[in-house]
């Protein structure tokens, strides 16, 4: 909506009811329609058909683009992707954050808690004060056009009047629990520890009596006439309940009727861990009831005799954060819960939302637009206590409709209903504890951010929220009232070097920042003057999406995957672990690994790496998921050579023994080549003298005697070649003359012998050419 608001305006009333009315009507009716889209199994199924996947496919771009002219308006630098359902998410929230804040600040500047306005002047209305710790409540309420805005001024802080001490340091949680009234079990506070030893928390202290519990028979059992429908909100009674006698006059009502319905009002913006504000009970007997749980708050735990009795059913609609908010302000625990939102998953209906069911079970319409109100004015507007009764009066006949219809879907069976009252169960068995931060919890919030931050950044991101952090325990705020989370990412990011940078991020500056603003700039500085480190990696949300898909495996239509394609990346990281763990079994033991095992029992090893690789594994394996697993084993011997090749690298460089080896063999090779060298040079030159002895034999020569006396040979000490010469001689002619055998000459042809020399001599003879000479 782009027009000003600016109220004397008269074209500007038609433009807004346009938009609150009619854009509303189409908001919900596109909810509706996308409930009814089918999903699970079913939507695996349609995605078969080439027209469906052409309509859905259209339909989300549409989405996208429409959507992203929405988030332009507050965020225009994020952008929602298509078929990116973990980056869409992520984007949405930080941008409803960022809506949030900047409606809180600017509520708080137009209702005057920043400076004060003539028009919450204007619209002070004078009431009487109801509850005994309020003083002088200052309420304005703003009408523009059909929207009406509720502000209040100079709210006194109800935690200031608290007489239990608020503990908002990281500290063990202990339940508040005094008595145990419907007990099995005594009551008895029992430490929880973890691995290590730690102290995680305490055990719920009706763990037993959940662990036994069983509904009433009768509540098994369908209902033999209709249930009434439930008077409107003019024509049921209303008791407000602000002081001691009026609940313990509430408690001993309902210990007369079999069924409740309850809810709870909770406010988290100014105050660190929250505090339940007010407490809505409606009965079939006595009405509405409105607890004001900052009133009487060190006396509500007197509900636990009602609320813990297993033979009365508490109905309540998403119950999860009701039973951690009752354990953590009242210590009130929950035994024989009926969760509405549990019943309508069952029953698979269009919607969950408590505005759903109000109108598909009673036609009636909720206005839902004071959910995010400040239920810590006193006294409460009219609008916020029709709201508050809204959420109970017609929920025990929901719970009636819903019953009938768990046991028609099962045939009168009880199974389904059942199946509801165990979620429930399961629900009640939460325990609350305090939120500890740690060096990492910073990290949620940056990866939700899509950002990159390098190590400065990451510095002043640390710092921030830890400082934050700090700050909202020992103020009792919440860290998004002191600094909220998109101007935290904006000061790390940017980390400006003057005041004017810090002020600039921070527009409207929140009050808490302005009174800080020295201390949070000298911060973002001493961030600068570290040393800039390199960034890790950080894993793309592609790989990120397939690990988590692999980690399950899934069946699929025609044994496809969804997201099959051929640029399908292996599972680089599981294939390194499915390698360790593999080569764990297959190394060799040391005297400081793991005891020996069998050949069995390493084969047994062996097969839990990878069975679902084994033919006789029973559970059925589709094709492309044995694909895709072998292709992360086709990676392992690429990876061990790898590893092989940075071992050698390694190793040159620290200077390994192995290197060191290698060197010594090739210089010995080298060395026994150079002497194998040397010696065939001398065989070589003994075989040229032994030829030139024998060229000398046949050149005719002077006689002598041979004397039968034998000369042995004198040792030439001046060269040693020589004698090395003599002694291969010597060697050879006694290898020769032991292998010389006999020869039988008198079966011998020599005629043979004399034809073979003639011919030869004949061929080789070359004919005498005469040339005639002229005279």
């Amino acid at each position: 909506m782009n027009s000003v608001l600016n109220p004397e305006a008269p074209e500007f009333y038609p433009h807004l009811t346009t938009v609150t009315q009619g854009g509303y009507k189409s908001v919900h009716k596109s909810i509706r329609s996308s409930n009814t889209l089918p999903s699970g199994t079913s939507y695996d199924l349609f995605k078969t058909f080439t027209d469906f996947n052409i309509v859905t496919c259209q339909l989300s771009e549409n989405v996208v683009q429409q959507s992203n002219l929405i988030i332009a308006t507050e965020l225009p630098a994020v952008k929602l992707k298509r078929n990116d359902h973990e980056y869409n998410t992520e984007a949405l929230i930080d941008t409803n954050d960022s809506f949030l804040d900047r409606i809180n600040i600017n509520i708080d500047t137009t209702s005057g808690v920043n400076e004060p306005g003539y028009k919450f002047l204007k619209g002070v209305q004078a009431q009487p004060r109801i509850s005994s710790w309020n003083h002088a409540p200052v309420i304005a309420k703003i009408q523009v056009g059909s929207t009406t805005f509720i502000g209040a001024k100079n709210i006194p802080r109800p935690q200031l009047n608290f007489k239990d001490t608020i503990d908002n340091s990281e500290s063990l949680w202990v339940p508040k629990i005094s008595d145990k009234p419907n007990n099995i079990k005594p009551l008895a506070l029992n430490i929880l520890y973890n691995d290590e030893g730690e102290a995680v928390g305490y055990e719920h202290p009706y763990k037993v009596e959940l662990d036994l519990y069983h509904p009433p028979s009768y509540v098994l059992e369908p209902d033999t006439e209709e249930p009434p429908f439930p008077a409107p909100l003019e024509h049921t009674k209303l008791t407000y309940v602000d002081t001691e006698a009026q609940l313990d006059a509430l408690v001993e009502h309902l210990n007369t009727v079999n069924e409740l319905a309850v809810d709870l009002e909770h406010h988290s913006y100014r105050t660190y861990q929250g505090i339940t504000c007010l407490i809505q009970i409606s009965t079939n007997e006595g009405g509405d009831f409105i607890v004001d749980a900052l009133a009487v708050r060190e006396h509500i735990h007197k509900l636990n005799l009602v609320f813990t009795n297993p033979k009365k059913i508490k109905v309540f609609h998403g119950a999860e954060c009701d039973v951690i908010w009752l354990q953590r302000d009242f210590g009130v625990y929950i035994v024989g819960l009926f969760d509405t939102h549990q019943a309508a998953k069952v029953l698979n209906l269009g919607g969950l939302s408590l505005k759903y069911l109000l109108m598909k079970y009673c036609r009636v319409d909720a206005d839902k637009k004071y959910q995010l109100a400040d239920w810590r004015m006193r006294p409460l507007p009219e609008e916020l206590v029709q709201y508050a009764r809204m959420d109970t009066h017609y929920l025990l006949y929901i719970w009636r409709m819903m019953r009938a219809e768990l046991l028609n879907k099962d045939a009168l069976q009880s199974h389904l209903l059942l199946s509801v009252f165990e979620q429930s169960r399961q629900i009640c068995g939460v325990t609350y504890n305090k939120e500890v931060i740690t060096e990492s919890s910073h990290m949620p919030l940056y990866s939700r951010s899509k950002k990159s931050f390098n190590s400065q950044q990451m510095a002043a991101l640390k710092m921030l929220y830890k400082w934050r952090d700090t700050q909202a325990r020992a103020l009792d705020e919440s860290t998004t009232y002191l600094l909220p989370n998109h101007m935290l990412l904006s000061l790390a990011e940017t980390m400006p070097r003057e005041l004017q940078g810090v002020n600039a991020i921070c527009s409207p500056m929140p009050p808490f920042v302005k009174q800080n603003l020295i201390t949070i700039h000298r911060m973002l500085l001493s961030c600068r003057e570290l040393p800039n480190e390199p960034q890790l990696y950080q894993m793309p949300t592609s790989i990120r999406n397939m690990v988590n898909a692999l980690q399950t495996l899934s069946y699929y239509v025609h044994d496809i995957s969804p997201e099959f394609s051929e640029e399908y990346d292996v599972n680089l990281e599981q294939a390194v672990d499915l390698y360790d763990e593999y080569s764990q079994y297959c190394a060799e033991p040391s005297d400081t690994a793991l005891p020996v095992m069998s050949p069995s029992e390493q084969t047994i090893a062996y097969k839990t790496v990878v069975s679902d690789l084994n033919a006789e594994a029973k559970q059925f394996i589709p094709p492309f998921d044995r694909y895709r697993k072998y292709r992360s084993l086709a990676q392992m011997e690429e990876i061990k050579e790898y590893k092989d090749k940075e071992a050698k690298i390694a190793a040159i460089g620290k200077g390994n023994e192995l290197i060191k080896a290698e060197v010594l063999v090739k210089l010995q090779q080298a060395k026994s080549q150079i002497e194998n060298e040397e010696k065939t040079n001398i065989v070589k030159n003994v075989t040229i003298d032994i030829d030139e002895s024998e060229s000398l034999k046949k050149t005719p020569q002077r006689k002598r005697k041979i004397s039968t006396e034998k000369v042995e040979p004198k040792e030439s000490v001046d060269n040693p070649i020589e004698h090395k010469k003599m002694e291969l001689i010597n060697t050879n002619s006694k290898k020769s003359d032991s292998d010389v055998k006999p020869f039988a000459y008198k079966n011998v042809d020599y005629k043979k012998f004399h034809n073979d020399t003639n011919k030869e001599r004949k061929q080789k003879q070359p004919k005498m050419k005469f040339k005639k000479h002229k005279k």
